[in-house]
């Protein structure tokens, strides 16, 4: 076998999942699929004080996903705010548990605490990247909750997987 490794790499190569050499999705069910669900700037969900809130949501198929997350949180000009939560949950409009039990891998809650306080702009932040083995078919919400007062808040994002095998 040692003298025939031409051969060999070839077969051996042929059994490898190959790659795309142009700007093409990978197909349902492969290494490499992109489920993703955004909520643009013109749809934001309205949020109430202290209550979790879906933003979007995806289905995944079951396999080995790589999930992230991003919203933007969007404060009218007088709102004060104290708490931001964002979170990649498998439970509808509820935050991801955290420390563990949560099936997602690491827990996917990031909170932003701080004194009262009226953001200049628009406030974005991730739920960072967590890893979600399942053996069948999950819905994936994206979920915000803000503790704020005064006046209004609104919020908008991307929820996105990836197949990793």
């Amino acid at each position: 076998m040692a003298g025939n490794t031409k051969s060999m790499g070839v077969a051996y190569r042929d059994q490898l999942v190959q790659g795309t050499s142009t700007n093409d999705n990978a197909i349902t069910g492969d290494i490499g699929e992109l489920v993703s669900s955004t909520i643009p700037v013109a749809s934001t969900v309205s949020l109430t004080s202290t209550t979790a809130a879906n933003i979007t949501s995806i289905v995944l198929t079951p396999g080995d996903w790589d999930i992230d997350a991003l919203i933007d949180f969007a404060p009218a000009a007088s709102t004060s705010v104290t708490q931001l939560n964002v979170s990649i949950s498998l439970t509808s409009a509820t935050l991801s548990s955290q420390p563990g039990g949560s099936g997602l891998d690491p827990d996917a809650t990031t909170t932003i605490n701080s004194a009262a306080y009226v953001p200049a702009a628009l406030m974005a932040y991730s739920a960072g990247t967590v890893r979600l083995l399942i053996a069948a078919t999950t819905t994936v919400y994206l979920v915000a909750k803000a503790t704020f007062s005064v006046s209004t808040m609104t919020a908008y994002g991307t929820i996105r997987a990836r197949r990793c095998r």
